[in-house]
């Protein structure tokens, strides 16, 4: 698209609401390429009446998440110290159950480097609270708002449609919906009252503005819905029947979603694209899945932590009649990634890692006579390995941003099968310093093993009376 050419010939530029929203949503390098953008071909861009209303119900908001994300991002940094520090330290924990030279030593002086690390991130932070958003890109500013005042400051925004012209709207779009018309029939179920016919109103007015003022338009959305858009040769093309209903008016139409109008408008006015945005505007799938993949599996550790069993071939373990009541995950790989399905809201992908999981169970022997106390057997330790496979989903209208590209909003293990690899009996498991091998004999309450078992259930001292 040669935006400068279209611009020179006549078009203008007709932004929809979630364009100017998303600017708060991106990192704030390229939040602050695609405002370079927009101002440098501000003097033709409209805003329909409708788009303006929905950005001040909205922009405050965004702004207020943005701040968040911001003011967030020195807690994110502490917190992944700490949680590094956390799994350095229990790396320590086999060397202690085998014994190892002077580990409590190497202990010792590991946690102390550790906790250094982790007050270095949090004095740097605590300095610097309150200075993070006016180190911001904008300062402190609202820069997409300032952007808009912009745009008003030409008379650029549409007059309001008239509440009669609303109402014709909507009672249009209630058939339009039922025959499936675009836009807006995919708001239908999920929004109520005049909200849901909001892209029909935007639409109508684009259809009045070009027939009134004879102006062509390059309209930029990144709603990829399927009521605006549809899919040619896997490519995405503005639905024929939009281009077509346009065409009436006797002018024309160009549709396009951010990035691609980004790279148009920095191409002809040689607005320069930092490494960041480049690999933004260019990101893959599979870029997007690189990025992301030890975040996905962070998300799901816990859950696989607590309930390891759920993903075991358990009727090929030895695990007790107690079961296991947390596992370690000793190690994890990823192994592949690929996206399973594109609906109109969301894309789900499917990650693939192998992991190994330890754990203990143990069986239950009984209670005691005189304290009812449970009686567990010693814990056996067991080893698992094998794969899993983790979904995520991330929101399909917004295209990946290369700095923020960590975000999706569901991650959950859907399928695994680990198998047990060993397992071996804990002799020296201190939580059972209090019975033996095979409980306490009733008579005097000592510890039976192999070496002091008398038979009958008590110890070598008390069987003969028995």
């Amino acid at each position: 698209m040669e935006i400068k050419r279209l611009l020179e010939s006549g078009y203008i530029i007709i932004p929809d609401t979630n364009v100017l929203l998303n600017l708060y949503r991106y990192s704030p390098e390229f939040s602050e390429f695609g405002l370079q953008c927009l101002q440098e071909v501000i003097d033709s861009i409209y805003l329909p009446a409708t788009v303006r209303i929905e950005f001040g119900k909205h922009c405050r908001a965004a702004f207020s998440d943005m701040e968040k994300r911001i003011n967030n991002a020195g807690k994110n940094t502490e917190q992944q110290v700490v949680a590094a520090r956390n799994k350095i330290l229990s790396s320590c924990e086999p060397l202690e159950r085998l014994h190892f030279p002077e580990v409590n030593v190497f202990r010792s002086e590991l946690e102390s480097l550790l906790n250094r690390l982790a007050q270095t991130a949090n004095e740097f932070f605590e300095e610097r609270r309150g200075l993070e958003l006016s180190s911001h890109y904008w300062g402190g500013s609202d820069k997409v708002a300032e952007l808009v005042k912009g745009i008003e400051s030409y008379n650029h925004v549409f007059p309001a449609p008239s509440q009669e012209d609303i109402f014709t709207w909507c009672e249009e779009g209630q058939e339009r919906y039922k025959k499936e018309i675009p836009p807006g029939f995919k708001d239908a179920k999920s929004k109520d009252g005049v909200r849901k016919y909001g892209d029909l109103i935007i639409w109508k007015e684009l259809l009045n503005f070009a027939r009134t003022q004879s102006k062509d338009i390059v309209f930029i959305t990144d709603d990829v819905k399927t009521d605006w858009w549809e899919s040619e040769n896997e490519k995405r093309i503005f639905h024929h029947k939009l281009v077509a209903e346009f065409k009436k008016t006797g002018r024309t139409i160009i549709a396009c979603e951010s990035q691609d109008f980004y790279t148009a408008v920095s191409d002809d006015y040689g607005i320069e694209k930092t490494d960041a945005v480049e690999l933004a505007l260019n990101m893959t799938d599979s870029d997007y899945c690189d990025n992301i993949k030890d975040e996905v599996f962070e998300s799901i550790s816990d859950h696989l932590s607590y309930n390891g069993t759920d993903y075991i071939d358990t009727e090929n373990a030895h695990i007790g009649t107690e079961g296991i009541d947390e596992f370690e995950v000793v190690s994890w790989d990823f192994i592949s990634s690929e996206r399973i399905r594109r609906d109109d809201d969301t894309v789900k992908y499917h990650f693939k890692y192998n992991v190994e999981l330890r754990g203990t169970s143990y069986d239950y022997w009984g209670r005691d006579d005189d304290t009812k106390e449970v009686i567990l057997s010693y814990g056996t330790n067991h080893l698992f390995s094998g794969s899993i496979t983790v979904e995520i989903e991330r929101e399909a209208n917004i295209f990946i941003d290369f700095e923020d590209s960590n975000s999706f909003d569901v991650a959950k293990i859907v399928a695994g099968k680990l198998q047990e690899m060993s397992y071996e009996e804990n002799f020296s498991d201190p939580e059972f310093e209090r019975y033996g091998r095979y409980g306490n004999c009733p008579d005097c309450g000592t510890p039976l093993d192999d070496d002091n078992v008398g038979g009958n259930g008590f110890c070598i001292n008390c069987a003969p009376t028995h």
